[in-house]
């Protein structure tokens, strides 16, 4: 069966064309990916701030999800499918942009819980992991939030949203571009601080996924490759000390200057410090000297769950 799965996120709106084969278990159904697609509306503008959608934010990702849907329709998918996350989940006029898409567009979006966020990010990742039995811990950094998720097999047994997204951490505290060395300084004690709501000293991965756009980003640029390239970013390992090494690099350099790095920064460019600095600090909270990275997260998820009918009413 072939789908569209989107991931209307607080920054991006990602599209996976991806066809499940298999039945039975967990481990015998696979979703190869036929094409992905990105772009970068930023819905979720402001809305840390304001509690709304912006208007000229809700235009920009209309005319990403008409574009979407033509190119669907071009794949000759059996079936659309859209989830919405954090800057949907937190705005006051969200039920009218989702009626909207449905009367419009005629896509039913599903916004769900960030505790569902962090479930679906789980089996996206393991679902592309050389070893799904081996205890995982998932990181998705995204523009309004950071899941983190916890477990084994396709099975997450913890999971947690925090408020402590790219956009949302840079629109509160980085104010320079590039930030200033106080900013620096109060972003890495909020995020600090926030992380103390997921269960650190419980957990013993043997294996950490950073996933989707932040950790995919700095992936490239520790590589020097300024095209995107996806062999080059799934299941990748790469050191905190590294991490470290790259975030010391971007911290000083303007968002143009980033975008100079690599073509994957591009419409997360002005973001992409903070995002980097909060997968540092979830990295040192957890005590881990290494993490995958992978660009298998929530819409791979979501496609898992919806094709199982585990998530229908």
């Amino acid at each position: 069966m072939r789908y569209a799965s989107i991931d209307i996120g607080t920054n991006t709106i990602l599209m996976l064309i991806g066809e499940v084969t298999g039945g039975g278990g967990e481990d015998s159904l696979k979703i190869t990916p036929i094409k992905d697609f990105y772009s970068v509306p930023r819905l979720g503008k402001n809305v840390s701030v304001t509690g709304r959608l912006d208007e000229n934010s809700i235009e920009l990702a209309f005319n990403v999800l008409r574009n979407y849907k033509a190119i669907a329709g071009e794949h000759k998918v059996d079936r659309i499918i859209a989830s919405a996350t954090s800057a949907v989940r937190d705005a006051a006029n969200r039920d009218g942009f989702v009626r909207r898409v449905r009367s419009e567009l005629g896509i039913e979006v599903e916004v769900i819980s960030g505790e569902l966020e962090a479930e679906m990010d789980f089996i996206g990742a393991v679902s592309g992991a050389p070893d799904p039995s081996q205890q995982t811990l998932v990181i998705d950094i995204g523009g309004g939030s950071t899941e983190l998720s916890y477990g084994k097999g396709f099975e997450p047994s913890l999971s947690r949203s925090i408020d402590i997204g790219a956009v949302r951490v840079t629109e509160r505290f980085l104010h320079h571009n590039p930030p200033i060395l106080t900013e620096l300084k109060k972003a890495a004690e909020f995020i600090t601080a926030a992380l103390n709501q997921f269960p650190f000293t419980k957990i013993n991965p043997r294996v950490i996924f950073g996933v989707a756009g932040t950790p995919t980003t700095l992936a490239l640029i520790a590589q020097r490759r300024h095209e995107f390239d996806a062999s080059a970013v799934t299941n990748y390992p790469m050191t905190t000390r590294t991490l470290r090494k790259v975030f010391d690099e971007i911290k000083s350099k303007p968002s143009g200057e980033i975008l100079e790095l690599t073509k994957a920064a591009e419409g997360r460019a002005d973001v992409l410090v903070a995002g980097a600095l909060i997968l540092l600090k979830v990295l040192e909270v957890a005590n881990a000297a290494e993490f995958l990275t992978t660009d298998r997260g929530l819409r791979y998820g979501y496609l898992f769950c919806k094709h199982k009918g585990l998530l229908e009413k």
